[in-house]
């Protein structure tokens, strides 16, 4: 048995932020997992202006590989497209380098990295908690870090069955190069809820589909992607898919945090995951460090996917559908929502 201050299960974006910021701070911590990197994921890839402003701040000196797109393109079934450039532009990234180099940097600052997979943890009667893994190899430890993506094995055995119904369904394409030097973001009625897009990224172009529609079989959601690829006159090709949770789960105990996707804390409306894991990630380290509960470092982030998932009903009402189709006929209004909401973030706690 190994004794640590602090165990994270996970590696990803939310996984080795968080573990830097520990190695940085003198916390003895170690990451577990069972990929090894560099690991490609599903996922758009995309940091808006706040994610890399906040991972600026957080993580000073991290290099990566990014495109920057600033052209933004949407359309609402056979509307005209509303296009603008955004003020800030969005950081297109290859998740799976841009993760080794977040992992890196992790291990720069003095981290450790364990290949193993989680199996389960208990509580002891010291405070502490013992993780052991499917090899029996177990770690005893005062906070346990679920960082562990949407399958998070954590998240599971806390808050039980996955909730099928509080998921979304991300389905994504590659065509290798650059075609394209925009994001593209379709509206229909036949995807509702849901989005068809495309993302200009590093070195391909990335065709995604994205629906909180879990009620519908897979073959039912494969088929309108593809519909859409043909639509769009993409050469088809193998397509990848992920279910992400979108109920926002917090741990009954202090000494163990769920943050990222592990905690269901992508934002409800655009599926933008990224931000919420670089900040979740810094209040789980705030907690640690400052000896505080997680659900006070984090209740802005908390307060935050409640008033998301609001937003998330109206958009998708009857109405909010309409008054959406009606505003992208107004492209200035558009980019000044998009801007605004870009900025106003906050991006570190004081």
């Amino acid at each position: 048995m190994k004794t640590v201050d602090v165990v994270i299960i996970g590696a990803g974006p939310a996984g080795s932020v968080c573990g830097s910021l520990l190695k940085r701070a003198g916390v003895d911590c170690v990451i577990i997992d069972h990929a090894d990197f560099p690991r490609d994921k599903v996922c758009g890839g995309g940091l808006t202006v706040k994610a890399w402003r906040l991972l600026d701040s957080l993580l000073p000196g991290l290099t990566y590989d990014f495109r920057p797109i600033n052209r933004i393109r949407l359309q609402f079934e056979g509307d005209s497209v509303c296009e603008f450039d955004a003020e800030y532009p969005i950081r297109m990234t290859l998740r799976k380098d841009f993760d080794n180099s977040l992992l890196q940097y992790y291990k720069q600052a003095g981290g450790e990295l364990i290949k193993g997979s989680f199996a389960r943890f208990k509580q002891q009667d010291d405070g502490r908690v013992l993780v052991r893994l499917k090899s029996g190899e177990e770690f005893l430890c005062k906070y346990l870090v679920a960082a562990d993506g949407g399958n998070s094995r954590i998240r599971r055995q806390i808050a039980g069955p996955v909730d099928m119904k509080r998921h979304a369904l991300f389905l994504e394409y590659y065509v290798d190069g650059n075609h394209h030097d925009d994001v593209f973001v379709h509206f229909s009625h036949q995807y509702k809820p849901g989005v068809f897009y495309r993302f200009s990224s590093n070195g391909r172009d990335m065709y995604g589909f994205a629906s909180a529609d879990t009620n519908e079989d897979y073959p039912r959601h494969l088929g309108k992607f593809r519909d859409a690829l043909t639509k769009f006159q993409v050469p088809e090709g193998n397509v990848r898919g992920a279910y992400i949770p979108l109920k926002t789960v917090c741990s009954p105990t202090d000494n163990v945090i769920l943050i990222g996707d592990a905690g269901g804390f992508p934002n409800k409306l655009t599926g933008e995951g990224l931000y919420d894991a670089f900040k979740t990630a810094y209040n789980a380290s705030r907690a640690i460090i400052e000896k505080k509960s997680f659900k006070d470092t984090n209740s802005e982030v908390f307060r935050k996917m409640q008033n998301q998932q609001k937003v998330y009903d109206f958009f998708f009402s009857r109405f909010g559908f309409w008054l959406v189709r009606r505003l992208l006929h107004h492209p200035g209004a558009i980019k000044w929502l998009f801007d605004t909401k870009m900025k106003r973030e906050k991006f570190v706690n004081k």
